[in-house]
């Protein structure tokens, strides 16, 4: 259908929501294409974003949200112990 305007309107939602992410993270747009200098944990979360959107597999998906989730409540429970 060539005048079918999803992909159009598509591409204007992905790109409002990347605005929304760089706020977020307080980083210019360009940190997501690797073209603007970032702080280090902007970088990082960077990177990580990239790495999630690079999983296509839902499987592997949910064995890194498991691990992140178990990261924080590792992190939680120390916090808890030294108070």
């Amino acid at each position: 259908m060539p005048n079918d305007t999803r992909p159009v309107a598509h591409t204007e939602t992905a790109g409002a929501q990347l605005q929304r992410l760089a706020q977020a993270l307080e980083v210019p747009v360009e940190a997501f294409f690797g073209d603007a200098p970032l702080k280090s944990d902007a970088l990082e979360a960077a990177e990580l974003l990239r790495l999630w959107q690079a999983i296509r597999d839902p499987q592997n998906r949910e064995a890194l949200l498991v691990a992140a989730r178990g990261f924080v409540e590792r992190e939680a429970d120390a916090s808890l112990a030294a108070e």
